[in-house]
């Protein structure tokens, strides 16, 4: 038997609040849906008609009726022809069943957070000493707003899906630049247009990854690449980094992928010798396996050497380049090259992870690149990193205390200082002001203990203000200060 409306009723929790910005009608239904869910209105109650409870709140009969339609459709009321509106009658049954007992999440969750613990404790850096990020005080803004104006008149295939792999002009104007730029010879098919390198490796991974596979990574590293190549399952084999970048002749031989940084390795810095990269294809070659090279920063080297691609004679590099240090990383733009028999499996891994980035963006991206903006945009910010990378060099040559030194300079964006074993890294690095931090190295390792130093950049602040934070960083780590 249905319980009717009992008279009478107090209805203060209905009433709207008429000096709110909240519409009339958002705000009945919430109101109504609390009173149900408190039990205001029990369970199988018939509601007031929308007439006579508009009159009651003095609304109008369209806003309750509104209301009613809405509770109806999430399953609150039940409307029914000829006899009114009521409360479902099942809603606090459900309601009051006994909660679920704490469960833990499934084993690979668990992975997952053990993985996020470790990437959170290396943090982050900010401030004028903030790595990986390029000066956008320096974005050609303008020329950039003007090409974008230029594309808002999309044509209409362009406003539908388009190619997983890329717009194709843009595929086309990275290769024309990273041939100029890096000596990496490939076809449009064989570039893969992605949101950064960070979803560049997750496509490798993706695309390559074997159950309980191998990866070989730098020890020290990248901290995102082996958080990826972990979230993916696969297993990290540290591989010892020194001066020269990674050292080759230690690599495992059951690895399918090893992942390097060869010409600016991060943190450490130096660049990979020759003698090294060809020791890295043999290995890849009499292995069956993949690198992946990570090339993030080269382009502003005023000599770089080639990438390791271009060495490549067996279809076994992976090349990742990104738009993150050369123009902005907010553009979230990158790009992967991949061997002419592996581009049909990656262009198909792309199709069923993402149907790709911004028309609009890829297109001004293209059009930048294509009419010359981008490489006039790396000559100049070219030169004023070197002149920055100088600045901080000079600063720390000086102030630095005898126990700490400076890691290969010559190229990228960033430069290490190595302490001895005894040197608390973690804590110099959290023991700056307000407003600047910079990267423990010791973090960023994954078996090594013997590596302790701090990760810094240039690239985020002015002249004026590297220098300040250069010296302020070196004057504490003198003996006796905070940072000791």
């Amino acid at each position: 038997m249905q319980e009717k409306m009992k008279e009478p009723i107090d209805l203060e929790p209905l009433f709207p609040d008429r000096a709110a910005r909240e519409p009339l009608e958002a705000q009945l239904v919430r109101r109504l849906r609390a009173a149900i869910e408190s039990g205001f209105f029990p369970a199988a109650s018939r509601l007031f008609p929308s007439r006579e409870l508009a009159r009651r709140l003095d609304l109008s009969r369209n806003t309750v009726t509104s209301a009613y339609e809405q509770l109806v459709a999430e399953g609150y009321l039940e409307a029914r022809v000829g006899a009114g509106t009521f409360v479902t009658a099942t809603l606090h049954r459900a309601r009051r069943r006994p909660a679920a007992p704490p469960r833990e999440p499934p084993a690979v969750a668990q992975k997952l957070a053990a993985i996020q613990e470790r990437l959170d404790a290396v943090g982050s850096s900010f401030g004028p000493l903030r790595v990986g990020a390029p000066d956008l005080g320096a974005f050609p803004l303008r020329t950039w707003r003007r090409i974008e104006r230029a594309n808002l008149a999309l044509p209409d295939q362009h406003l539908d899906y388009g190619e997983g792999s890329g717009l194709r002009e843009l595929r086309e104007a990275i290769s024309r630049h990273i041939a100029q730029f890096r000596g990496v010879v490939a076809d449009p098919e064989q570039i893969i247009v992605v949101e950064g390198t960070q979803a560049g490796l997750h496509l490798i991974a993706f695309a390559l990854r074997q159950s309980g596979g191998t990866v070989a990574i730098e020890d020290p590293c990248y901290q995102l690449a082996s958080t990826i190549f972990a979230a993916h399952g696969l297993v990290l084999h540290g591989v010892r980094v020194d001066a020269g970048g990674m050292c080759t002749g230690e690599l495992p031989r059951k690895a399918s992928l090893a992942y390097v940084t060869p010409s600016h390795q991060f943190p450490l810095g130096g660049a990979l010798p020759l003698h090294r990269r060809t020791e890295l294809l043999n290995w890849a070659r009499d292995n069956d396996a993949y690198v992946v090279e990570d090339d993030y920063d080269s382009e502003f080297d005023a000599h770089p050497l080639p990438a390791l691609q271009s060495l490549d004679r067996d279809e076994r590099v992976i090349y990742v380049g990104t738009l993150s240090k050369t123009l902005a990383p907010g553009l979230r733009s990158g790009y992967v090259v991949v061997p002419r028999h592996l581009a049909p499996t990656f262009r198909f891994a792309r199709a069923a992870t993402s149907l790709g980035a911004s028309a609009h963006l890829q297109k001004t991206i293209a059009d930048f690149i294509a009419l010359g903006h981008f490489s006039r945009h790396v000559r100049r910010m070219t030169a004023i990193y070197q002149r920055r990378r100088r600045i901080l060099i000079d600063v720390l040559s000086r102030k630095l205390p005898p126990s700490l030194r400076i890691g290969p300079a010559q190229t990228g964006l960033h430069v290490a200082i190595r302490g001895p074993r005894e040197f608390d890294d973690v804590r110099a690095a959290n023991s700056l002001p307000q407003g600047h931090r910079v990267l423990p190295i010791s973090l960023l390792c994954l078996q090594r203990d013997d590596c302790r130093g701090l990760l810094l950049g240039f690239s985020a602040g002015s002249d004026e203000s590297l220098a300040q934070a250069a010296a302020m960083l070196a004057e504490s780590l003198t003996p006796g200060s905070k940072g000791r």
